[in-house]
């Protein structure tokens, strides 16, 4: 995997220009709102000035079709940076993945990770990404999943950030659950699920910094040896503490996924300020170098 000094080459030589293009339909779009502001008030001050004040009447259906034409430019401008940027951050990692700003993976693959004790009221998503590294195959995108709480009977938020999902090429069986000690209590129909055929916690990974932020539940056919090794826990322990986000995890068979509430605005297009930033674009290259990471690391043992 590139590290980052290559990134900024390629930032440099590639992406820079198509960011340069970007950021004169920003000014473009902000110097017609501007005029278009300006133009709105000075015909209100003339109707003031005149005191032709029925006419005021008369310019509310032309400044309500501006307000709205401004607003899906808006949304036009903002909805086409991601996907340049992304498919850019692509290009550089590994030309064969492919990447559908409007897709994401499907709710059965969701409930097939059994995280969540759910099968969720509200599911949606987009920046879906898929494809191989090596010979493992991964798919990821943004989600947002909502459920009715038992307790208040309202919509709550359980995740609005990143599901993951990669088939390993190595033989597993049974089942592994991985959830933050902070939301233990949310969680105790999952374990539940587990314990009540056999499984238990399993307190001692080897690594007492992971066992300090997360609980592990696992089946009895679960080889948890062969699967949390010092690498693994190590990536999902550095990217806990850097992200300061909360990480779930699963093993199903031979099938991995994580979510990671984490929102992904980083990639949010500005209006008002510039999107030329390197320090933007490199903080989502990071973000998806960790899971290119995870899925090297089962690639490489196979």
């Amino acid at each position: 995997m590139q590290e980052l000094q290559e990134f900024r080459r390629y930032y440099n030589n590639h992406l820079h220009a198509d960011l340069q293009a970007f950021e004169r339909q920003r000014w473009a779009l902000i110097i017609s709102i501007g005029l278009a502001i300006l133009t709105g008030l000075g015909l209100v001050l003339a109707v003031l000035a005149f005191e032709l004040f029925p006419i005021i009447f008369l310019l509310i259906l032309p400044y309500w079709f501006i307000y709205n034409f401004f607003l899906r430019w808006i949304d036009r401008f903002k909805s086409r940076f991601k996907p340049l940027v992304v498919q850019s951050i692509l290009q550089f990692i590994d030309p064969r993945l492919r990447y559908y700003h409007k897709d994401f993976i499907p709710k059965d693959s969701f409930n097939r990770a059994h995280i969540f004790p759910f099968n969720p009221h509200i599911y949606s998503g987009e920046d879906y990404i898929m494809g191989k590294i090596g010979e493992v195959y991964f798919e990821m995108c943004e989600l947002k999943v909502m459920h009715t709480s038992d307790v208040t009977d309202r919509l709550e938020t359980w995740l609005n950030g990143v599901f993951f999902h990669t088939k390993f090429n190595f033989r597993a069986e049974g089942q592994m659950v991985i959830i933050p000690r902070v939301q233990a209590q949310k969680f105790i129909r999952t374990f539940k699920r587990l314990t009540r055929y056999g499984g238990y916690e399993l307190k001692d990974t080897g690594n007492p910094r992971f066992d300090e932020d997360f609980l592990v539940y696992i089946d009895r056919k679960m080889k948890y040896e062969d699967i949390l090794t010092p690498d693994l826990l190590n990536t999902l322990n550095s990217y806990h503490e850097r992200s300061g986000q909360e990480i779930y995890a699963s093993f199903m068979g031979s099938h991995f996924y994580l979510a990671v509430a984490e929102p992904y605005e980083l990639l949010d297009a500005h209006l008002f300020s510039t999107n030329v930033d390197f320090e933007l674009i490199s903080a989502y290259y990071e973000e998806l170098f960790v899971f290119t990471q995870l899925v090297e690391d089962f690639d490489l043992r196979h």
